[in-house]
């Protein structure tokens, strides 16, 4: 009981000195009592500890504050007002806190998150561990960067939600794409969703993967795929809507077939083509949208190789979104290549996953198509 009382006078006697040497000598002093005593004091004397060094602290200079930060990140016992308060200070004294404090909850992370600073924000995205709650908060006030350094952190746990809005966001940012394709834990219907507009390498990587799916979990994957399209019916744009009544309109005469594929694609009446390769691929809009606005030649390839379409359907089809993307023209013998280099197999396992959408979509709304 007198070490305790003597303890509190040297808080009491912090709290009333004026000269900043002085406090800070004292501030140093109390400070590493507390650390020596932390595990014998009570929650109430934590708390008594934490009240006073912060109050004290406040009015130090920022050297002052970055030390006695660094001081009581790794304490699994520090007053949780304190950290509170280094948390959110300025970005070079909670660093040390954000990264690696024990004691932050995460409703603390969570309103940090909100306040969108990117820099304190990209420190809580490296903590050794991350919660689903707090990764989506990350995600949500988070750019790319930031986002990009949360999922290349093992440490980090993301929701299935969270992983989704990730996968969308990394169709136009392609910083996110190689740390998601090295997430062990990216659900198989969203490797396959990412097959639709990486390229290269990371292809290759995801084709992999979806080759080595267990059976059962492939099959769990179409499940997941299927609930999702469920949340995704959008009502149609009017554009969607006006080429969807030509699409059916070419059908009902015949005429809905690879010639006419060819002749949108060099027409480049993009929204209509979009329509009419996903009526006659019995895929969904949004996929074969995703695949044009990514110019993803090899999806459209695989497309073609499961409807068994011409190699020149295919090379048109694969020269006009070349055009699209405003960059020079590839031989044809290159674009041939593409198509030649996607096997049956390959072609079908991709096909599952795009076709369960057109089946959900048309099943749950026989007049609505994914946007």
């Amino acid at each position: 009981m007198l070490q305790n009382s003597t303890r509190f006078s040297r808080l009491v006697d912090l709290a009333k000195e004026t000269s900043s040497d002085k406090r800070r000598e004292l501030l140093r002093e109390v400070s590493d009592v507390f650390l020596e005593t932390s595990p014998d004091l009570s929650d109430d004397e934590r708390s008594h500890f934490g009240d006073i060094i912060g109050k004290v602290s406040a009015n130090m200079d920022v050297a002052v504050r970055r030390r006695l930060a660094e001081q009581f990140a790794g304490q699994p016992k520090a007053p949780l007002g304190l950290i509170q308060q280094l948390a959110n200070d300025e970005v070079s004294v909670a660093a040390s806190v954000l990264r690696k404090s024990e004691v932050l909850r995460d409703v603390d992370l969570i309103a940090i998150a909100q306040g969108k600073n990117q820099e304190k924000l990209g420190m809580m995205a490296s903590r050794p561990a991350v919660s689903e709650s707090v990764s989506q908060s990350i995600v949500e006030h988070g750019n790319d960067s930031v986002v990009a350094g949360l999922v290349a952190n093992d440490g980090a746990r993301l929701s299935r939600g969270t992983f989704q809005c990730v996968v969308e966001r990394s169709e136009t940012s392609e910083v996110l794409q190689a740390p998601l394709a090295a997430r062990a834990d990216l659900p198989p219907d969203m490797i396959n969703d990412m097959y639709a507009f990486v390229s290269g390498d990371l292809q290759d990587k995801l084709r992999q993967r979806l080759a080595a799916l267990p059976p059962e979990l492939l099959e769990q994957a179409l499940k997941d795929a299927t609930r999702d399209v469920m949340t995704e019916m959008r009502h149609v744009k009017d554009a969607d809507r006006k080429a969807k009544g030509f699409v059916s309109e070419m059908f009902q005469k015949k005429k809905l077939n690879e010639a006419l594929l060819v002749q949108l694609a060099r027409a480049a009446q993009m929204t209509e083509l979009i329509h009419a390769f996903a009526r006659l691929a019995e895929v969904d809009v949004k996929t074969v949208r995703r695949l044009v606005n990514a110019r993803n030649t090899e999806g459209i390839a695989i497309i073609c190789r499961s409807q068994r379409f011409e190699r020149a359907t295919f090379s048109a089809l694969a020269l006009c979104l070349e055009r699209g993307a405003g960059v020079a023209g590839k031989s044809i013998n290159h674009v041939l290549d593409v198509y030649e280099k996607v096997s049956s197999e390959s072609a079908q396992r991709v096909m599952r996953f795009w076709r369960i959408r057109k089946e959900v979509a048309d099943t749950a709304s026989p007049g609505a198509q994914l946007d």
